[in-house]
């Protein structure tokens, strides 16, 4: 027999093996679940006066959302849990998943909202206990102490089927949610599922879900706000409703967002003089010499933006993939500009666009999201598919506090297929013994460990209130 293939010799399969649990690492996640209140949480937010299923509503999305982060991409993929049934109970059937779903209309989505948000201010009560602390968001190597950062922007989903929304877009065919995330944590605050026709600068629909993505923190996190986006965020209304504080004039809200280069930017850009420029700064913190920044607010019509408004450009060598997009006067002088508006005062040019820079992480929360379910959208109802965004929102919270709470080291920054992979996909044996039950990992498997410690931490969690 050749050496590439003797591994086969004298081997055998059988289905006789007993009380083996599969994906047994997801047991730490779904206990977390129970540990920060989420699934007491569900369960009351969706709770039917008179109707007695013989599965918890609550617990039925907290099941799929393990099953979501165990790679389901489907209604059906809630089956991926029985492989851990032996520990977590029999799971609902893909049928009493697709009714849960069915049931949330608006009421219950505003009910599962207000209990995420609750969960949330427990989580964060947890995350200011970690050693470190609280993640506060570095620029330039220093924290950003106080400020919670809200990372909005819109992401287009092709649809390969005629689905209630599915609109003609730029880019395709399909629908246009509007996502927020909470930059310290990667919490997956808001998922707004919309027509695909839906602009990327609708400043009502950018107010309506900022809204709700500051609703979902904790109120010591709402005083000090940044909203960042990108050029879609350059609107009057939402510019005008982010200085106001909402309303509130307790807090203290900014926003660094992309700018319209017009006419009129490209004319007052023409007067700026050279020595006017500043160097940018690298990812070390050096002076670029290829790089710089300048702030034109003074050159510039701002007639009709709220006060405050500051317009900071930055200039570098043009790369070639942006080489067919150049306008005239990039062209001539041999540089790309982009622009950031903000209405933060008092800060150097370099640090406002390290600030804004950062958003780019925005893109993982949507790599992520698609990684997960947003790309397979399960029904041809409008509103089933967004109670599955909500259920993806669902999913993501529970990784990141995961992640947070108890993992380290190299998983506590992973990608979802990497802690998939590497953690939730590690089988073991259930055993019994004076009424005890034990859940044994092989200590071979790599992760095995890190399964064990997480269940450990997750443990000595505080039962909620």
């Amino acid at each position: 027999m050749s050496e590439l293939t003797e591994w086969s010799e004298g081997l055998s399969l059988s289905a006789g093996g007993r009380k083996l649990v599969g994906k047994a690492g997801i047991v730490p996640v779904r206990r977390l679940a129970d540990k920060i209140g989420l699934t007491g949480a569900l369960s009351g937010a969706l709770v039917r006066r008179g109707f007695h299923p013989v599965h918890d509503r609550g617990g039925v999305l907290v099941s799929a959302a393990c099953a979501v982060l165990l790679g389901a991409r489907s209604i059906a993929g809630i089956a991926v849990m029985r492989q851990a049934a032996l520990v977590l109970g029999r799971p609902a059937s893909a049928s009493t998943l697709y009714r849960t779903l069915d049931a949330i209309g608006p009421v219950q989505l505003a009910k599962i909202t207000s209990a995420r948000a609750k969960v949330r201010s427990r989580v964060h009560d947890l995350l200011d206990l970690r050693p470190g602390g609280f993640p506060w968001i570095r620029v330039d190597g220093r924290p950003l102490t106080g400020w919670s950062v809200l990372d909005v922007d819109a992401s287009f989903v092709p649809a390969h089927s005629d689905k209630e929304g599915a609109e003609p877009h730029r880019k395709g065919f399909g629908l246009h949610p509007l996502l927020v995330f909470l930059d310290n944590t990667d919490e997956h605050l808001v998922c707004r599922l919309r027509p695909g026709s839906a602009g990327a600068n609708t400043a009502e629909d950018h107010i309506e879900v900022s809204t709700e993505a500051v609703r979902q923190l904790p109120t010591r996190r709402r005083r000090k706000v940044l909203f960042r986006a990108d050029g879609a965020g350059a609107t009057k209304e939402w510019l005008a409703w982010i200085t106001s504080g909402g309303g509130n004039k307790a807090n203290t809200w900014e926003y660094s967002v992309g700018w319209s280069r017009d006419e009129d930017f490209w004319t007052g850009l023409a007067k700026v003089p050279e020595k006017a420029w500043t160097p940018a700064l690298d990812a070390k913190g050096d002076p670029r010499q290829d790089a710089a920044l300048v702030e034109i607010t003074d050159l510039l019509g701002l007639s009709g933006w709220p006060p405050g408004l500051r317009i900071i450009i930055r200039r570098e060598p043009v790369h070639p993939k942006y080489t067919k997009d150049l306008k005239p006067y990039e062209q001539t002088t041999g540089f790309r500009y982009t622009v950031i508006a903000t209405n933060t005062v008092g800060r150097q040019l370099q640090w406002l666009d390290a600030r804004h820079r950062a958003h780019a992480h925005v893109e993982s929360g949507i790599r992520r999201s698609k990684a997960l379910t947003l790309l397979r959208l399960p029904s041809f109802k409008f509103a089933l598919n967004q109670a599955w965004c909500t259920l993806l929102a669902l999913a993501m919270d529970l990784l990141s506090w995961l992640q947070l709470l108890a993992l380290d080291g190299r998983l506590a920054r992973a990608e979802p297929a990497a802690v998939r992979t590497d953690l939730l996909d590690v089988p073991a044996k259930l055993t019994d013994h004076a009424r005890r039950r034990e859940l044994k990992l092989d200590p071979a498997w790599p992760a095995s460990h890190h399964v064990v410690a997480a269940w450990e931490r997750v443990q000595a969690l505080p039962d909620p209130g």
